[in-house]
């Protein structure tokens, strides 16, 4: 796995240009192949969420966004890559800021509903599976959680 030296983290507000590239990019791999769109309720829901995403040769290829679950929890989601990034280290990068900008703000607990298959990724950056599997958004999910620093 090489660094990506070009890969650079950036918050990406609501209704900016780096906002309109993540949501494209989620709906591409997150969305289309399961047959659904992003929908209305969920840009509703955005404007709760802190979102980042990973720009190379200025183009958005990662995004992710948090949002409180509680006073000390966070709720990462909507983690995507674009495939030809994927082995780059785009996602630790994504996920490490995520982590860090958490653990900046006082929060000392982060969790994921990650896909059943990709569970593993977290696993690899100390997250633990809690429970059991369960369906989200049509398919397999298992949360998945990590102290924060």
């Amino acid at each position: 796995m090489s660094e990506e030296p070009s890969a650079l983290i950036f918050e990406a507000p609501l209704g900016s240009n780096l906002y309109d590239q993540a949501v494209h990019l989620r709906e591409a791999i997150l969305r289309e192949p399961l047959g659904l769109t992003v929908t209305a309720e969920e840009r509703l829901d955005d404007a709760v969420r802190q979102h980042f995403c990973a720009v190379s040769d200025a183009a958005v290829v990662g995004t992710v966004s948090v949002w409180p679950f509680d006073e000390v929890t966070l709720h990462l989601q909507q983690m995507a890559v674009a495939e030809e990034k994927r082995r780059t280290r785009v996602g630790a990068k994504l996920l490490a800021h995520a982590e860090d900008w958490g653990t900046q703000a006082g929060y000392r607990l982060m969790i994921v509903d990650a896909r059943v298959g990709a569970e593993g990724f977290y696993l690899k950056y100390g997250y633990s599976q809690e429970g059991e599997p369960f369906e989200k958004h049509t398919i397999a999910h298992v949360r998945v959680t990590k102290r924060l620093r």
